[in-house]
């Protein structure tokens, strides 16, 4: 079984350098996790914004205190789009990957209440303005960012064990099926 899988992943390898701006880069994952965070906390902000827990106010004071860690963040994934799927490919690829993480929350953030999200948007001011404090919160915030693909890291390490088999052999794949 491992030797089929090892031989399926290796069928795909001759795509590698063209599917390789396609998968996520550790800079691309960590801003889509920054993404994710903030855009949780707008769409919360705005879907609370009518409780006893209100915190829009303070969600903007974050966007304006933060602009230029959000602006790096934003401007990290639509070169990751870009990359991927060209200057105008990408410009739509972002937008509709934007689009979908609103509509991920627009039910709300799960497993958190709106006063839950108005404590971690005042943790969010408390921080320094960087990049690197944003993705420390939005990690204990338990955010995982949402990919649109596999991560290169991961990618990489598969590729990589597809190449042997099991007896230390390079994997080869036949023109009319799988063979070692």
């Amino acid at each position: 079984m491992r030797k089929l899988i090892a031989a399926a992943l290796a069928a795909t390898m001759p795509l590698a350098p063209a599917t390789a701006a396609t998968c996520w880069k550790q800079t691309a994952v960590e801003a889509a996790q920054i993404r994710d965070f903030e855009m949780m906390l707008m769409v919360s902000a705005l879907r609370c914004r009518g409780t006893g827990n209100n915190f829009l106010a303070g969600y903007n004071r974050l966007i304006r205190e933060k602009r230029d860690a959000l602006t790096q963040v934003n401007d990290e994934l639509r070169e990751h789009f870009r990359s991927a799927a060209g200057p105008v490919g990408g410009l739509n690829a972002y937008d509709n990957y934007v689009t979908g993480l609103a509509n991920i929350y627009g039910a709300g953030a799960d497993g958190l209440a709106c006063r839950d999200l108005q404590s971690i948007t005042d943790a969010a001011n408390a921080l320094p303005p960087t990049r690197s404090a944003l993705l420390e919160l939005s990690d204990a915030a338990g955010i995982r960012p949402h990919l649109s693909g596999a991560r290169c890291d991961v990618v990489m390490a598969i590729a990589g064990k597809a190449q042997k088999s099991e007896d230390n052999e390079p994997v080869r794949v036949a023109s009319r099926g799988l063979t070692k």
